[in-house]
């Protein structure tokens, strides 16, 4: 028995009354009800194999999730903003023999399925499919998920992860996050991310605490980007919670909704990753008295890495390194990674003990071990000043200024720093100017812009311009405005 079901069951039956999961349409559950959910649907895997969870966030992805990690059946989560060619392979590449979905009709179009079934899951009808082809496929020994990541790719690889190292990764990461039972987690993201899946909901679960998983139109989060701020407000007023997990571009909404007085008072731990979060805006949270937390992780090594903390806290940084691994950064910068990490890439070779990732980060450890990130090596960029330039770092600080909804920095064949940039729907191309001479002053002279272009649309998966993963397309977004950086007027610097 492991130790997120051993909490689930010690939860059923020493506060069974206790709410476990609210937020949705469907009602909350307790933790007894939760308990009982999940042991219900395991009949319904009986000889699964591989299951594939294709939902919406919801009570029922949680349950599903928990069924399969109770009886160890590897669970796949499939993200719903998956291209088709991408979420096709993953549901092939993985075998999945099983699959519980809420739009049956997308699946269908990707896949050859023996049959179907309606399954109640926390009052709520889904659909079981069982795929005809993948019926049988093999399993890959000790892994409990498979959880795809695209890096900078547009094929996802599938990373397994083992039981054990979920487990640890969930322990270090309550621990530092002082997780507590009266603690009330709002999930945020997609649970099919590996982040918010571990930390939005195994960390609660070991702590006893109330996960929140409304549907993302009731925060006013629709696509990979586009949030309304109205209604992403009035849920965090609605629900009032204590933690969650955001990426930068959603810490940037938070702060301006902190400056005009429209947040709750009930926040104890905001954890910031996904990308960098520029100093600027850190600061800014700082300010508010916002418990902002910045992280860092990788699926490679079963999400987080490091984190600050309420004990050990130091802005600008990632925090320390977990106790769970181990953080090297060599002469030039590498930072790499080992410790308790993912057993390897579904069908390659294990990585096996001892092994050290190289993350492709850049960064260092300070002296006191606190790590910091300072962009990625292969998209290092050398300026006319001769100096090495990690164009994350000036994206940060574009993405730091309210008008700015958007920003990709590259290097000119001249040496200059030029930016694509997606300024926000109301921002005059004055004020768009205005934003990028602000953020010029806050940089030194050999960072600073010195050339932009408007994007025609925001940066997405659709357009290629976002990886899976939500990460820049570097080349194809260069590509596409670098000839237009010329004959736009230069950035004031």
């Amino acid at each position: 028995m492991n130790t997120i079901i051993q909490a689930l069951e010690y939860h059923a039956s020493t506060r069974p009354e206790k709410t476990a999961i609210s937020g949705s349409d469907s009602g909350n559950l307790s933790w007894q009800q939760l308990y009982s959910e999940a042991t219900v649907m395991i009949p319904a895997l009986a000889g699964c194999r591989t299951i594939g969870l294709y939902m919406g966030n919801s009570p029922a992805w949680i349950v599903a999730d928990l069924a399969a990690m109770a009886i160890g059946i590897m669970s796949v989560p499939l993200p719903t903003f998956f291209s088709t060619t991408q979420l096709r392979h993953a549901i092939q590449n993985a075998q999945i023999d099983t699959l519980i979905t809420d739009d049956p009709q997308r699946i269908a179009t990707l896949v050859e399925i023996g049959r179907e079934l309606k399954i109640n899951i926390a009052g709520k009808l889904y659909t079981q499919l069982f795929l005809y082809r993948n019926n049988g496929g093999s399993r890959n020994g000790a892994t409990a998920k498979l959880t795809y990541t695209s890096g900078t790719t547009g094929t996802p690889r599938g990373v397994r992860l083992g039981l054990p190292a979920i487990e640890q990764v969930t322990a270090s990461l309550a621990d530092a996050a002082e997780a507590r039972a009266d603690d009330r987690t709002l999930v945020v993201l997609p649970l099919s991310i590996l982040l918010e899946n571990i930390g939005s909901v195994y960390v609660p679960i070991i702590a006893g605490a109330e996960i929140i998983v409304p549907d993302a139109t009731e925060l006013g989060i629709s696509g990979s980007s586009r949030v309304d701020a109205k209604q992403f407000a009035k849920a965090l007023n609605r629900f009032r919670p204590t933690t969650m997990i955001v990426p930068p571009h959603l810490l940037k909404l938070i702060v301006a909704l902190g400056q005009q007085h429209k947040l709750p008072d009930s926040f104890r731990f905001i954890a910031v990753g996904g990308a960098p979060t520029g100093n600027t805006l850190l600061n800014a949270a700082q300010t508010l008295g916002l418990p902002v937390f910045q992280g860092y992780g990788l699926s490679e090594a079963c999400s987080v890495i490091a984190v600050n903390s309420p004990a050990d806290n130091r802005p600008g940084s990632v925090g320390k390194p977990l106790p769970h691994t181990h953080v090297r950064v060599s002469d030039d910068g590498r930072v790499y990674v080992g410790g308790i990490i993912s057993d390897g890439y579904l069908n390659e070779t294990d990585f096996g003990d001892g092994t050290e990732l190289d993350t492709g980060d850049l960064g260092y450890l300070d002296d006191d071990g606190y790590l910091y990130i300072t962009g990625r090596h292969h998209n290092r960029v050398v300026t006319d000043y001769g100096r090495n330039i990690s164009p994350e770092w000036v994206e940060s600080e574009l993405l730091s200024h309210p008008a700015i909804s958007q920003a990709m920095v590259f290097g000119k064949e001249n040496g200059e720093l030029a930016a694509v940039l997606l300024p926000r729907d109301t921002v005059t191309p004055e004020h768009l100017r205005a934003a990028l001479h602000d953020t010029n002053t806050r940089l030194p002279d050999y960072a600073r812009i010195s050339r932009y272009a408007l994007a025609d649309s925001p940066f997405s998966i659709a357009t290629g311009e976002l990886t899976a993963a939500g990460i820049l397309a570097r080349k194809v977004i260069e590509q596409r405005y670098a000839s237009l950086t010329n004959t736009l007027p230069e950035g004031n610097t």
